[in-house]
């Protein structure tokens, strides 16, 4: 796959959020990636996530990659995953926000309040099939119209999803909504992958975009 973009991600240290999972996946497509986390004899809810250089992180980085559960995981990874946001921002790197359940999935209401409040600085929205059904119901929206209405009451570029049921992606932005439909078994995230990757190079308006979304 021809590089496109380069990817930062706040992660756990067992990789197994899916902010990480992302990264994994673009790396072995040929994206560069890195993955900000606590170090090795520090406790992931208590690290100092002041250490983070994140000036150095994203240094020619495209694309600063968080999930919304990251901030049940303590007081340590909220914070970080706030500042990654605001250090994004500084340094010309656009936010992509992976709207997922959390563990604990009683901790999705306030995992999607964080989200809300920082839709100022996201440029992509992407949710998973479980959390669509979870925010469809928080939100009381019909799953079907989820990605239309969240974009035009936040004003976020691109909202998008990936059934693996028909191998479909969904994006919704400024000009519109459409589907693509993949051919080959694609996962969500190897999706999402591919299409963070494809964005810098295909070009402005809805055919770019379409060609992002069809990467394969």
């Amino acid at each position: 796959m021809r590089e496109g973009a380069r990817l930062v991600a706040l992660g756990t240290p067992d990789r197994a959020d899916r902010a990480s999972r992302l990264a994994s996946i673009s790396t072995s497509m040929g994206i560069p990636c890195s993955i900000a986390s606590s170090q090795r004899d520090e406790e992931f809810d208590s690290f100092d996530q002041g250490a983070i250089d994140w000036k150095l992180q994203m240094r020619a980085a495209h694309w600063m990659v968080n999930s919304s559960s990251m901030i049940t995981f303590g007081q340590s990874p909220s914070m970080a995953w706030s500042a990654s946001m605001t250090f994004a921002e500084l340094e010309g790197c656009r936010n992509v926000m992976i709207v997922d359940l959390p563990p604990d999935r009683e901790m999705i209401s306030k995992s999607w309040g964080r989200v809300i409040g920082k839709v100022r600085q996201i440029h992509v929205l992407f949710f998973t099939e479980d959390a669509t059904e979870a925010i469809s119901g928080i939100e009381k929206i019909a799953k079907e119209e989820l990605l239309s209405d969240v974009r035009k009451r936040t004003m976020i570029p691109i909202v998008c999803s990936y059934s693996e049921n028909d191998n479909t992606a969904r994006v919704s932005h400024a000009l519109g909504s459409f589907e693509v439909k993949m051919t080959d078994d694609e996962g969500g995230l190897e999706w999402l992958a591919g299409f963070l990757n494809a964005l810098p190079l295909s070009g402005p308006g809805i055919n770019g975009l379409r060609a992002a979304a069809s990467w394969k």
